[in-house]
This record gives structure tokens, C-alpha cells and sequence, in this order.
């Protein structure tokens, strides 16, 4: 069986989201996602209901804004963005910044995504 690789989509005006392949399931337990930034490009700002996520920087640095605090980042770290809190994330190196993305089901409201100007 030959799997054919997804290609890539971007997201927030740019993450670009790269596959991942679940090799032992089926269907996925929990929603995992890997992302690259280019230099100097960002994920704009937006703000989830129903989930919060775990950023984990892989390779690269950046900033990223929870709320009004911006927080330095590099590999290694982990972002935790709780739900109706508004983030981005700006590359501010010379290589790619690529994080994986963990969301966590928060609540009873639905999962929404709302990009703010």
C-alpha cells in the first residue's frame, strides 16, 4: 500500500500545516498538527472557543503573543494557548520556525476559529 503524502495548506496567514501520518490507528485519539513559518512571516492573530493548544517549538525562534504578552521562544519550549485568548506568532530568525501543534477539547462550546483584524 503506497500513501500518498497530503500536501501542504496554509493557515493564519502563514503557517503552512505539514503532514503527519498516524502509523497505528485508525482514527486519531487526539488532534496533532506540524506547522512551518518561514522567516519573518507570522500566524496572525485569531482565538479559538472549545479548545485550547500546546505549541511545541521544534526547530527555529520566534515570538509568540498570548493575550497582550509576548514570549520569546525557541526550540524546545511549549506554548500553552487556553481558549478565548487570542495568539499569534511571529518568525523572527534566519530558518524556519516549526512547532507542533496539540489541541485539547475544553468545555461545552463548540470549536470555533475566528481571525481578529
Amino acid at each position: 500500500m503506497t500513501i500518498q503524502p497530503t500536501p501542504p495548506t496554509t493557515l493564519h496567514g502563514g503557517a503552512e500545516r505539514l503532514p503527519i501520518r498516524w502509523v497505528n490507528v485508525g482514527t486519531p485519539p487526539i488532534t496533532i498538527s506540524r506547522y512551518r513559518v518561514a522567516p519573518g512571516k507570522a500566524v496572525s492573530m485569531h482565538v479559538h472557543t472549545g479548545k485550547g493548544e500546546y505549541w511545541v517549538v521544534v526547530t527555529g525562534t520566534g515570538v509568540v503573543r498570548v493575550g497582550d504578552r509576548d514570549i520569546p521562544v525557541a526550540e524546545g519550549d511549549v506554548v500553552w494557548t487556553p481558549p478565548r485568548v487570542a495568539h499569534a506568532l511571529t518568525n523572527t530568525g534566519t530558518e524556519p520556525l516549526i512547532f507542533v501543534n496539540v489541541v485539547q477539547r475544553i468545555g461545552d462550546d463548540p470549536v470555533t476559529t475566528t481571525e481578529i483584524p
